[in-house]
C-alpha cells in the first residue's frame, strides 16, 4: 500500500525545524539503525531497536505495504506512526537524517499511539540543539555579512577622511601663500604709494617753479619792454625838439 506523501516531500519536510507534518519515510527504506556513537553527547537517544523490526519496516516501506499517519519532524530527528492494514500492525519509528534507530511494532492502536506522542516529545528534545545550532550559524552568518559591510563601509570613511585631511592641508597652504601674496602686494602697493606721492610732489614742485620762472620772464619781458618804449619815447621827443 502506497504511503500517505509522495516522495518529493521529504526533502521539504526533513530541513523545517520544528514543523509538524505528515511525510513518507521512504528516504529512509534503505538506511540503517544510526548508531548512538554518531551522535553527539547532547543528541543522546534510546538504545537502537533490534535489527529485524528495523528491516521489517524497511522491506514493508519497500514492497509500499504501509500506510503512513502520522510523521512529525523536528529539525533533522522525526517520528512516525505507520499501519500494516494486512496485519493490523503499527509500527511506530524514531529516526534522524533517514536512519531508523528505534523501531516499535505493536497491535494496539492506544499504545501506538501513546509511544508514537512520547518519541515526538523525544525529537523536541534532541532536536533542540540542532536547531540552536542552525539559528547560531545563520545568526553568525548575518553578523559576519554586517561585520564585512561595516567594515567596508569603515575603510571608505577613512578614505574619505584621509582625502579631507589633504585637501584640507592643501587649502591651508594654499591660504597662507596667498594670505603672503597679498601681504607683499600690499606692502608693494604702499610703496608705490609712497613713491607715487613723491613723484607728485616733485611734479608739483617742478611746475610751480617752472610757473614762478614764467611768470618771472613775463614780468622780465614787460618790463625790458616798458623800458624800451621809455627809452624810445625819449629819443622822438629829443628829434622833435
Amino acid at each position: 500500500m502506497m504511503l500517505a506523501v509522495p516522495l518529493a516531500a521529504v526533502a521539504q519536510s526533513a530541513s523545517r525545524a520544528q514543523a509538524t507534518a505528515v511525510v513518507p519515510l521512504a528516504q529512509a527504506q534503505a538506511g540503517s539503525v544510526a548508531p548512538l556513537a554518531q551522535t553527539s553527547a547532547t543528541d543522546a537517544a534510546p538504545a537502537a531497536a533490534p535489527s529485524g523490526a528495523v528491516q521489517e519496516l524497511q522491506a514493508l516501506i519497500k514492497q509500499h505495504e504501509l500506510s503512513e499517519l502520522r510523521t512529525t519532524y523536528n529539525g533533522k530527528y522525526g517520528a512516525s506512526l505507520l499501519f500494516h492494514p494486512g496485519t493490523l500492525t503499527y509500527y511506530v519509528a524514531l529516526f534522524h537524517d533517514g536512519q531508523f534507530w528505534r523501531v516499535a511494532k505493536l497491535t494496539d492502536a492506544a499504545r501506538s499511539e501513546a509511544l508514537y506522542h512520547d518519541f515526538v516529545e523525544q525529537t523536541v528534545k534532541l532536536s533542540q540543539v540542532e536547531i540552536r545550532r542552525i539559528l547560531l550559524d545563520a545568526q553568525n552568518a548575518h553578523i559576519a555579512q554586517l561585520m564585512a559591510a561595516n567594515e567596508s563601509r569603515l575603510a571608505g570613511l577613512q578614505t574619505d577622511l584621509s582625502i579631507q585631511r589633504r585637501q584640507e592641508a592643501a587649502l591651508a597652504q594654499n591660504h597662507q601663500e596667498v594670505a603672503e601674496q597679498a601681504a607683499a602686494l600690499d606692502a608693494e602697493r604702499n610703496a608705490a604709494q609712497a613713491r607715487l606721492a613723491k613723484v607728485q610732489q616733485q611734479i608739483r614742485l617742478l611746475e610751480h617753479q617752472q610757473n614762478s620762472a614764467d611768470l618771472k620772464a613775463v614780468q622780465d619781458i614787460q618790463r625790458h619792454k616798458s623800458y624800451a618804449e621809455i627809452k624810445k619815447g625819449s629819443k622822438r621827443h629829443a628829434v622833435s625838439e
